[in-house]
């Protein structure tokens, strides 16, 4: 039986660093954040990673126990992708890279999750092609990309930068498209004109989220800014990735863009209360949070 979404991105050993202290060893990547938070909202998730024997040395099978389909998930190497977070008090982000685990490929992809209602791309060191996009997308499902990882760029002293590219070839087998705050630098002085654009690639929803910031969606038919949920923000780690899988979970109930939108925004405000991949938010939980968005 097919998942009702699957999410492909490699998983992630995060160190974070903040102001007031230090959080060694912790789960991250889209699998982590998006899945556990598609678990929360009741969907069933199927996984597609590449890990490092250190993953399976440090964790317990985490996401079986909490109701992930694992299959997806290969050993390949002796490293998980790992990486240093360093925030400062209004939440930027530097990073440093430390390992980098092998690309994912099509043919790693389960052949019943190729029936998933949708799929959540959302890669973090170049680990997924265009292909694999195209291997996945059908007239029957709906492909949501968060291209963070595809804008990268690693330097030699494992520092992490953003680089603008031209994403069409990307693009083209994409519905739905989220740039976060660091990879927005593709969309230009003019922001909104940048998101028309992206628009025209294939995409016919493109949100732009800006951390404790205004999130920005452009659908084929209206352009929406939405206000953040007002809460003390405690970890900012994954929060792109509560944002699409709450994203994704309520547009494939609604087809409302706007309604979505603010399901995500909401959801993302309650998750960065909890340090680490804790706190996922429920269907209610987030409900009423979107009462108090403005």
């Amino acid at each position: 039986m097919a998942p009702d979404v699957v999410v492909i991105g490699h998983v992630a050993l995060d160190v974070n660093v903040f102001p007031w202290g230090v959080v060694e060893n912790v789960l991250g990547g889209a699998p982590t954040y998006s899945g556990l938070q598609f678990a929360a909202l009741k969907q069933q998730v199927g996984i597609v990673s590449k890990v490092g024997i250190d993953f399976t040395e440090r964790f317990p099978p985490i996401y079986s126990k909490l109701g992930l389909n694992t299959e997806g998930i290969y050993v390949a190497g002796e490293h998980t992708t790992t990486f240093e977070n360093t925030y400062d008090e209004q939440g930027n982000r530097t990073q440093v890279c430390k390992h980098v685990a092998p690309r994912i490929a099509p043919e790693d992809i389960p052949g019943h999750y190729l029936d998933a209602r949708a799929f959540y791309v959302s890669p973090i060191a170049n680990e997924i092609t265009p292909e694999l996009l195209k291997f996945i997308k059908r007239e029957s499902n709906l492909v949501m990309l968060d291209p963070q990882g595809v804008l990268r760029v690693i330097g030699a002293d494992g520092r992490v930068g953003v680089r603008p590219r031209d994403l069409s070839e990307f693009l083209r087998y994409v519905d739905i498209v989220k740039l976060g705050r660091e990879e927005a630098i593709v969309l230009g002085g003019d922001v909104e004109a940048g998101m028309r654009g992206i628009q025209k690639m294939g995409p016919k929803v493109v949100v732009v989220t800006r951390g404790g910031e205004t999130t920005m969606v452009l659908s084929e038919e209206s352009f929406f800014r939405i206000d953040p949920l007002k809460v003390e923000a405690r970890d900012m780690t994954g929060a792109g990735d509560v944002f699409g899988a709450a994203f994704l979970t309520r547009y494939l109930a609604t087809r409302d863009v706007l309604n979505s939108a603010r399901f995500a925004v909401a959801a993302a405000g309650l998750k960065i209360r909890y340090k680490g991949p804790t706190g996922f938010p429920t269907e209610p939980e987030i409900l009423e949070a979107v009462q108090r968005l403005k």
